[in-house]
């Protein structure tokens, strides 16, 4: 049995969000003419592209946090900052497609919840350091 299900569940989620984000940079290309492996074009594509490839950047940092912070917070509390991390990824998804000046609220809410795995992970290192 799967002993961290829900961090399971959310990095799966994670990465089917990551995947329709490339779906909709592919779906763009199509819709305005734009051959690979040009990455430049109609507004509408190149938001969809800057959307899809900034999830991917902030991946680097939140899937290795989230997987440490489940050994010092537990499942469930990683899962649910996971799950706060992915509710802002789609807000700045929306928000950048509609308005690019309409992100911050979504990268904001990102970025707390990767810092908020961050600090969990570095409390944790420090009291294994310390012999807690």
């Amino acid at each position: 049995m799967l002993a961290m299900k829900y961090t399971a569940l959310v990095t799966v989620a994670t990465l089917a969000l990551t995947f329709g984000l490339s779906g909709r940079v592919g779906a763009m290309r199509q819709r305005h003419g734009i051959d690979a492996p040009a990455i430049t074009g109609h507004p509408e594509f190149e938001r969809a592209n800057r959307i899809h490839y900034n999830t991917i950047e902030q991946l680097v940092l939140f899937l290795p946090l989230l997987w440490l912070a489940t050994g010092v917070i537990g499942d469930a509390w990683a899962a649910g900052i996971g799950g706060v991390w992915i509710l802002g990824r789609l807000i700045y998804a929306q928000a950048y497609q509609r308005d690019p000046k309409k992100r911050g609220p979504g990268m904001i809410i990102t970025i707390l919840a990767t810092g908020a795995l961050a600090v969990s992970v570095l409390w944790g290192i420090l009291r294994a350091l310390l012999g807690a």
